[in-house]
């Protein structure tokens, strides 16, 4: 006659289950923050790429397309330095709360604008970098659940060291601009507000 498993055992399995469980989970989750921090890492020295051929081809960088639906369309068309706009991983619709996720994509703030509110949230991290032109932008883990009216969190550098899940903005920095930087659209001789495409598709 077959012995069956006696209730003891039965717990003592779905206790070891459990017990793996607890320990596999957490280390998947963590496996796919760190994958998306590595795709973002890899996506932004693209950006930062397309950004220096363009410059090396005009002697000036790509005007700033803000709040706009396409983030990246100076780049894209009609030199293809990209291939199409970039979207940030990190970024959720309805979980992302601040307006300069446009259409999922990275944000290109130029230095005059970031760079203060960087050196408000981190001065150290600013003055290492205060050559900026542009500090490429990622939600970050975090998402941005918070507002500007609740603190520094906004402008604040992602710093993995504090654990992955971390507040803070995951920046890359284009650099030779310096504070003085344009980022307005009237700064920018033969531009116009229809040239940003800011009712255009997220493409261009």
């Amino acid at each position: 006659m077959k012995k069956g498993f006696t209730l003891i055992e039965l717990l003592i399995v779905v206790a070891i289950i459990g017990i793996l469980a607890a320990i596999a989970v957490p280390n998947f989750l963590n496996a796919q923050i760190r994958a998306k921090i590595a795709k973002v890492q890899s996506e932004m020295r693209s950006l930062n790429d397309a950004y220096l051929e363009y410059f090396l081809d005009n002697n000036a960088y790509p005007p700033h397309a803000d709040r706009c639906k396409a983030q990246h369309k100076f780049v894209t068309t009609p030199v293809a330095y990209l291939t199409s706009s970039m979207t940030d991983p990190f970024q959720k619709e309805s979980e992302t709360s601040t307006w300069e996720w446009f259409c999922g994509q990275y944000h290109v703030e130029p230095n005059g604008t970031e760079g203060p509110r960087v050196r408000g949230a981190l001065f150290n991290y600013y003055e290492q970098n205060k050559r900026a032109a542009f500090w490429i932008k990622s939600v970050g883990p975090d998402k941005d659940s918070l507002t500007l009216a609740q603190g520094k969190e906004f402008f604040l550098p992602y710093d993995a060291s504090n654990g992955l899940m971390s507040l803070g903005t995951i920046y890359r920095v284009i650099s030779g601009g310096g504070s003085g930087y344009p980022y307005t659209k009237s700064q920018y001789d033969g531009i116009t507000t229809s040239s940003f495409g800011c009712s255009g598709t997220c493409d261009g």
